[in-house]
């Protein structure tokens, strides 16, 4: 019984522990990546490291079902790379931008609202994971979208590469 009791001690020490590392290194993002675009007239915007963590974990929560490593299942001819985010009407790879497409989303062109489509903040009655995220919330999700790019290259473009 003794010995039990110091194996599940000696392991729940043992994951809290990876626990607390993995978190403390997620948290640790250089200024140079947390730096982003604020909007179209290219004004920038240094993230910190909690806004970079907070919008990872809404990422993985809420869109990581149809955009695992910023691909797009639904439409896979569009990505979520910084390149296409620019291609977008309005240009969508900036934190303004963005933050505007998580309230109103609309087609690469922009000639067609989504909202019925797409989940979105507006239309919470279709979309319930998205209910309750605050401005703070938007900001941070879509300034890990911006940040993404630059920690993992094989962020974005089609599901075919």
């Amino acid at each position: 019984m003794l010995k039990r009791l110091i194996l599940i001690v000696v392991a729940t020490l043992f994951f809290a522990l990876q626990l607390n590392v993995g978190n403390a290194a997620a948290l640790e993002v250089d200024k140079s990546i947390r730096t982003v675009p604020l909007n179209e007239a290219g004004d920038t915007i240094v993230l910190s490291n909690k806004q970079v963590a907070q919008g990872e974990r809404l990422w993985i929560n809420n869109c990581t079902k149809c955009h695992l490593q910023g691909k797009t299942k639904t439409n896979p001819n569009i990505g979520l790379s910084l390149y296409e985010l620019a291609g977008a009407q309005p240009p969508r790879d900036n934190l303004e931008g963005l933050v505007d497409y998580i309230e109103n989303p609309t087609t690469y062109d922009g000639e067609i609202d989504l909202d019925l489509l797409h989940p979105n903040t507006t239309r919470s009655d279709v979309f319930p994971e998205l209910r309750n995220l605050s401005q703070e919330d938007e900001e941070a999700l879509a300034g890990y979208m911006l940040v993404a790019p630059k920690l993992d290259p094989r962020w974005g473009g089609t599901i075919y590469n």
